[in-house]
């Protein structure tokens, strides 16, 4: 059954990290020490506050842990996926319109200052907030 609040017509806002390492300290504390976890919503906006901004058209949050044993195939919504690659067919060459994070180019292109810590930290802020486009 298709999420009623879809807008078939509409490429929806994605969460917008404003701080990946942060972000991805915060998500690796919930994912060690439950306790920790936003338990709705807008728990989930204040701990992450200044880090992430979060669309409006959010209206709830689910949390899932994965286990080692099982693979989580977590799919994007339709529309979101069907807006996205009419999008990608309108656009130029250039990278930055797709939206990879500044932070994959400096441990391509900076090699001498790449940190690994503050790179483990933001890859999980990216793969876990941002989601798929």
């Amino acid at each position: 059954m298709p999420d009623p609040v879809d807008d078939p017509t509409a490429l929806p806002a994605p969460m917008k990290i404003l701080n990946f390492r942060e972000t991805g300290m915060k998500v690796v504390q919930w994912a060690q020490d439950p306790s920790t976890r936003p338990r709705d919503l807008a728990e989930f906006k204040q701990q992450l506050a200044g880090l992430v901004q979060v669309p409006d058209r959010f209206k709830e949050i689910q949390i899932m842990q994965g286990y080692d044993h099982v693979f989580f195939l977590r799919l994007p919504p339709k529309n979101q996926v069907t807006k996205s690659h009419e999008q990608l067919a309108n656009e130029t060459d250039d990278l930055n319109e797709y939206g990879i994070p500044d932070f994959y180019f400096d441990a391509i292109n900076n090699p001498d200052d790449f940190k690994r810590e503050d790179f483990f930290f933001s890859r999980i802020a990216d793969y876990t907030i941002r989601g798929c486009r």
